[in-house]
């Protein structure tokens, strides 16, 4: 009988091992992309940062009213099928009929009104950016449409509509569990479900049977946090990860020679750019560097900087990069290709002759112009920022400047000099390169730590720009803008940044998005 009891017992832990063997067997038949993120990921409530690598991943797993277009030309649906002006203060979006958020709570009118107004209207201590604060009111005009009107019009709404934090939440659902359970469990409507959230760790997503699109090709994607790139490539060719971005220099040409392993270009969607001191009391600086006046506060002295620089070779000493002159990327309309991204043009724009007369014009004898002092960290995005800098310091010494030249590590700079407005002379800017903003960053009322600028007639052309609906008309007046902004040169801009990626195509297809977003609704299985 013992014998017996065994046999049976035995049988069951078979039988009970092969169950809980068979769904990771299932898993196993799973394709799973796994993307290397540099981190730090913010928190999953969307509405509470504008980290755009931590919206690369909330845009997987969250929908918004519309999405810019993967090749950088115009919008395509998410929550909202179709949408129109309604006339120059009033845009209706049309709701998907049945669209669900993961927890089957609809992704109806009431919910984007909600959603909205939460940010518009934000309750208690809780940080919110203000990506709505172009919106006067929001309308439900029936269940699956919805109005937003603004004061006056605007624009850039179909932009700032697919802008970090458009992303939609579901109202009850966040009610009910508040915001700080809600980023332990957050409830999205997009493509994917959370399954797995490890903060700042690893965070992976499944693909959603129910959504309106269909469901996505890849049945699984992971965002790994690995900071270091060293440490990306030996996971890229350990098999650990399938995609990794900003791949350094040293190691391009040893993964393009791996098999499976392909090199990917594209733009960044940032540019590098040294922004000129114009003013003493913006930032830390009056307090930190009472009594330097900047030799960049004569127009003469940063029109000499802009004219030392041989951006062709700056972008080559960074590795990754094309020369540009308007700090907007050459693939929108609004940054002027054709005159500001122009190979020939620019080219031209590097003359030491012409800095030495400006230095002149400023009162410098020959060989004797002033000390700059510039402030930059070793790394920059996608490749070596030092170098640049030192390069960059030798073409301004070969017009006359004596240059300073002050390295940190990416975490000092940043607390040292650029968020705190320590800059003196000439800091390194890393931006982002879209055109929708740009404008207002210039204005009287617009708040830096970096500069203040004020010019009523720049602003003028900005407010314009921003109220002006016809697309020809507003791109005469970016022409108008630009203007003010070469010969202004307090943003010097030197270059876009080229997103070398590394990807593995014996497993995956992905074309890259023009905007930099590494968000994967589209990542596909390679074809056998």
């Amino acid at each position: 009988m013992k014998t017996v009891r065994l046999l049976i017992l035995l049988s069951l832990i078979a039988v009970i091992g092969a169950l809980a063997i068979a769904p990771a067997a299932a898993q196993d038949d799973m394709s799973e992309f796994v993307f290397a993120h540099s981190g730090p990921i913010r928190p999953m409530d969307p509405h509470s940062h504008w980290y755009g690598s931590t919206h690369w991943m909330l845009n997987l797993y969250y929908d918004c009213l519309i999405w810019r277009a993967a090749d950088g030309n115009g919008y395509v649906p998410q929550a909202a099928q179709s949408w129109e002006a309604i006339d120059d203060t009033t845009w209706r979006f049309h709701l998907r009929e049945g669209a669900t958020f993961h927890n089957g709570e609809p992704l109806d009118a009431a919910a984007v009104k909600w959603n909205i107004d939460r940010v518009r209207h934000p309750v208690g201590d809780i940080p919110l950016y203000q990506q709505w604060d172009f919106v006067q009111e929001v309308v439900v005009v029936d269940e699956l449409t919805v109005d937003i009107l603004t004061p006056q019009p605007h624009a850039f709404v179909e932009w700032d509509v697919s802008y970090n934090g458009c992303e939609l939440i579901p109202p009850a659902y966040f009610e009910e569990v508040g915001q700080e359970e809600f980023n332990r469990n957050p409830v999205g409507s997009g493509p994917y479900k959370l399954v797995e959230l490890s903060e700042n760790d690893r965070y992976v997503f499944e693909a959603w049977d129910d959504y309106h699109s269909g469901r996505p090709e890849v049945d699984r994607v992971v965002y790994q946090v690995i900071p270091e790139p060293s440490a990306q490539v030996a996971a890229l060719l350990a098999g650990q990860i399938d995609m990794m971005i900003g791949v350094p220099v040293p190691d391009r040409e040893r993964l393009e020679a791996t098999d499976g392993i392909s090199l990917v270009n594209e733009s960044s969607n940032i540019m590098h750019h040294y922004y000129a001191r114009v003013d003493t009391d913006s930032g830390a600086f009056p307090e930190t560097f009472p009594e330097y006046e900047p030799a960049t506060l004569d127009i003469n002295v940063r029109k000499a900087i802009t004219h030392a620089f041989d951006r062709h070779l700056l972008a080559e000493v960074h590795g990754a990069a094309e020369p540009r002159l308007a700090r907007v990327c050459a693939h929108y309309p609004e940054g002027y290709a054709d005159k500001y991204a122009d190979p020939d043009i620019i080219a031209d724009w590097y003359n030491p002759e012409l800095a030495k007369e400006y230095l002149a014009a400023a009162g410098y004898a020959e060989g004797e112009g002033p000390t700059l002092y510039l402030d930059t960290p070793v790394v920059g995005r996608g490749g070596g920022a030092k170098e640049v800098a030192e390069v960059a310091a030798a073409m301004l010494e070969d017009v006359g400047f004596t240059v300073d030249l002050t390295v940190r590590d990416a975490s000092a700079f940043a607390v040292e000099v650029q968020r705190s407005g320590n800059n003196r002379d000439l800091m390194l800017a890393t931006l982002g390169c879209s055109y929708a903003g740009v404008t207002r960053y210039y204005q009287c009322d617009w708040s830096a730590v970096a500069y203040n600028i004020c010019n009523e007639e720049w602003d003028a052309v900005a407010d314009a720009i921003q109220v002006t609906i016809d697309t020809d008309e507003r791109l005469a007046l970016w022409e108008q803008w630009w203007e003010f902004y070469i010969d202004y040169s307090q943003t010097i801009t030197l270059f876009e940044v080229t997103n070398v990626m590394a990807l593995n195509t014996a497993d995956f297809a992905y074309a890259p998005r023009k905007d930099g977003w590494m968000t994967f609704r589209d990542v596909q299985v390679a074809d056998m």
